[in-house]
């Protein structure tokens, strides 16, 4: 009896201890393949764009300002000037993020705004300005030799270029009377500086005037055309991508799809003409004899985007026409 007694507790003891062996197995094994299927832990790592993102960042901030236009930079836009200033900010970010990605050492300021170019020879073609910090306007030889002729000059506490800038944008803008089309340059840069550029930008004059509830007529015929400033003796400085050109001559013409302008407000024999800037650029006493000249500045440029800044620091963005 008593070694009945005996062996029946030795065999509980054995089967108790058998079944705790078995569920800390099984909690070992619930514990494995609970930490298996758990996520790792989650760690911040920043990836630097690539060269193609940040173009796509560019335009898609182009498409959110207009080109630019809507940033209204100047309190003479208050209380605008507020308006988009994060997406300035955000323009500037990812220029210089760009120049960095073929420039990482580049060192830009006031009193250097370009960065040297590897192969000058990639200005060559057909470009169209996709955004700019600035009017779309300045981006013309035309305007260039004006905002270098009025050079660091001041009117009260503004460069007086900045306010001849505005007061023309007034005269063409106020009301609707004049929109701007597609803005493009053609350069040609041969060797030494006898390189050229074709720079020309559409208007469109009275393309919105009709007066709503009384009537959908339209008030004023809508007409325009292209302007093209032409500018010779093209010099690029490799190595601070500094662009040197001379306005010659700029010419009205009739582009197509745009209207072209009633014969009373814009004689046939005006358009289609080349108009002789240079020479009469050196007439005016003001110049005393000196020639139209402007220098605009490389940031970046490869086989299809460039990045041109002028002497305020102000950038040009474009895209190579194919």
């Amino acid at each position: 009896m008593m070694l009945s007694l005996s062996a029946s507790s030795s065999t509980a003891s054995a089967t108790c201890a058998a079944r705790r062996r078995t569920a800390r197995s099984a909690s070992s094994s619930l514990r494995c393949r609970a930490s298996a299927s758990s996520p790792p832990a989650t760690t911040t790592t920043t990836t630097t764009p690539t060269r193609e993102e940040i173009k796509m960042r560019l335009l898609r901030l182009s498409a959110l300002t207009d080109r630019g236009q809507l940033l209204f930079q100047q309190a003479a836009y208050a209380p605008l000037d507020e308006y988009n200033r994060d997406h300035r900010d955000e323009i500037l970010e990812a220029v210089d993020a760009l120049v960095k990605t073929r420039t990482p050492n580049a060192f830009i300021s006031a009193d250097r705004p370009g960065c040297p170019v590897e192969d000058v020879n990639l200005l060559n073609g057909e470009w169209e300005c996709v955004l700019a910090t600035k009017q779309l306007f300045r981006s013309s030889p035309f305007f260039m030799a004006i905002q270098d002729a009025f050079g660091d000059n001041m009117f009260g506490d503004k460069k007086s270029s900045e306010v001849f800038f505005r007061l023309h944008e007034l005269q063409v803008k106020s009301w609707g009377a004049s929109t701007v089309g597609r803005v493009a340059q053609k350069i040609d840069v041969a060797g030494g500086a006898g390189g050229t550029m074709e720079s020309y930008f559409d208007t469109i004059l009275f393309a919105l005037t009709v007066i709503p509830i009384l009537g959908w007529f339209k008030l004023l015929p809508t007409f325009g055309g292209r302007i093209i400033s032409f500018a010779e003796k093209v010099n690029v400085d490799a190595s601070t991508g500094e662009v040197s050109l001379e306005l010659v001559k700029t010419r009205v013409e009739e582009c197509r799809g745009i209207p072209r302008p009633w014969p009373v407000l814009l004689p046939n024999l005006l358009l289609d003409r080349d108009y002789p800037v240079g020479a009469v650029w050196r007439l005016l006493p003001w110049n005393k004899g000196r020639a139209p000249t402007a220098s605009t500045f490389v940031r970046y440029v490869d086989e299809d985007f460039r990045i041109m800044a002028d002497r305020d620091g102000e950038v040009f963005v474009y895209c190579r026409v194919k």
